[in-house]
């Protein structure tokens, strides 16, 4: 082959091999560009997300706050609820403070109408617990009929100090299988059933424990109490003001013995409630009959003795 053929060959391969590599460099021009765009495109995108991670991030510390606000004040409407609630319930004991509740009575298998019922609890008054004829506002049974077990009684008394005066004889009933309870509302009757096996519990121990409305009152035994009459078999109440009792099969709930032992009072002495509770259903005032005779002449025998004295 002579030079100057070689030569043209040469130059056409070097002119190929040229074309060969701007092609290709072309390509990877254009593809670093598509890259460089998708980049660009690819950073504005983050900074806008950034972006809206912050804003995000600044909603979510104002919702936070905005949380604790909110459940500060749901806290605080609880609490406001919760209290409109103790009160609604102390309301509602403090109507029925006339009332007792009487379980464990025969009932007629045919039904009975207010004014038998009326009668049967009269009649138990005055022969098991012979107590003097009361005036009562109305007694009926509570409960649809047609159980096995007699139902519950709801008596209401005209007087404060008679429905009193029930509850201080109630323990001549035990061993007949009749309750005398006090009628509390629904959720008064939950706390003090929750809080019976710590009644229980003390009185095991030889501790004074009864029920002042709904709150467990639980006191150590202590030498002026040894007098007192056992709480378990007491048919009477504690006098400061009215309050629930335990509701206790086998027992009738009440403690008032134990209350004139802790203050020094014999079994035969007066013992007044306190100021403020309301008597009977004309709005009287606290003490009832017996209890007013018996401070006026408390209040007479002081007068003696200062006269004498002088």
């Amino acid at each position: 082959m002579d030079p100057d053929t070689l030569k043209v060959l040469l130059d056409s391969q070097n002119q190929s091999f040229r074309s060969a590599v701007d092609i290709i460099v072309d390509q990877f021009k254009s593809r670093i560009t598509d890259m460089e765009t998708r980049m660009s495109d690819l950073t504005r995108s983050l900074e806008f997300t950034q972006a809206e991670v912050t804003e995000l991030k600044s909603e979510v510390k104002e919702l936070r706050k905005s949380d604790s606000v909110k459940q500060t004040t749901i806290n605080e409407l609880q609490t406001h609820v919760n209290d409109i609630e103790q009160r609604t319930n102390y309301q509602e004991d403090y109507s029925r403070r006339n009332n007792l509740r009487i379980s464990g009575m025969e009932e007629l298998p045919s039904g009975e109408t207010w004014e038998q019922t009326t009668k049967t609890v009269q009649t138990i008054l005055e022969d098991k617990l012979q107590l003097p004829p009361t005036n009562l506002e109305r007694a009926h049974r509570i409960g649809p009929g047609g159980h096995s077990q007699p139902r519950t009684i709801v008596v209401r008394f005209e007087k404060f100090g008679d429905r009193e005066a029930v509850l201080r004889n109630a323990r001549k009933l035990k061993g007949t299988g009749i309750f005398i309870n006090e009628d509390l509302c629904a959720a008064s009757q939950e706390i003090i059933r929750n809080k019976l096996p710590q009644l229980k519990q003390a009185r095991s121990e030889g501790k004074i424990a009864f029920f002042k409305h709904t709150k467990l009152i639980i006191k150590e035994q202590t030498s002026r109490h040894f007098a007192a009459t056992d709480t378990t078999t007491s048919g009477v109440r504690p006098t400061h003001g009215w309050r629930a009792a335990a509701s206790e099969p086998g027992s009738v709930n009440t403690t008032r013995a134990t209350t004139r032992a802790s203050a020094g009072v014999g079994a035969g002495d007066t013992v007044r409630p306190a100021a403020g509770m309301t008597g009977g259903s004309d709005g009287s005032a606290s003490m009832g009959r017996g209890e007013e005779a018996a401070s006026t002449v408390e209040t007479g025998t002081k007068l003696k003795k200062d006269r004498k004295k002088k």
